[in-house]
């Protein structure tokens, strides 16, 4: 099983799911091979979950939780926050806003 994070919210995605397209989150993807679990955090992408039981992740980043390190996310998180604070254009605030969202994503995974 894999459980991804959509935007529609978690996914699970076992042997025989229906074809699926879904936008991804910022958040962790969760593989489960029998009791093992594997976690990866990614930014955002695409799951394509196709008829023959084969699921694609296609991911801008995908990084296996346990190489996170917790201190990097928190200055990231305070840069990006104070980035959207004193951002002056559209555009600005569109790539402070991105970078809050996915450090705050991070955060999140790193402590649950």
């Amino acid at each position: 099983m894999v459980i991804v994070p959509a935007t529609t919210g978690q996914m699970g995605v076992l042997p025989g799911h229906v074809p699926t397209i879904a936008e991804l989150k910022p958040g962790i993807l969760s593989v489960h091979e029998g009791n093992d679990i594997t976690k990866y955090f990614l930014s955002s992408g695409f799951a394509f979950i196709h008829a023959n039981s084969v699921a694609d992740i296609i991911a801008i980043e995908a990084v296996p939780i346990d190489h996170i390190d917790p201190s990097l996310v928190q200055k990231g998180l305070s840069d990006f926050t104070q980035k959207l604070s004193s951002a002056t254009t559209d555009l600005e605030k569109a790539e402070a806003q991105i970078g809050v969202d996915v450090h705050s994503a991070l955060n999140f995974a790193l402590s649950g």
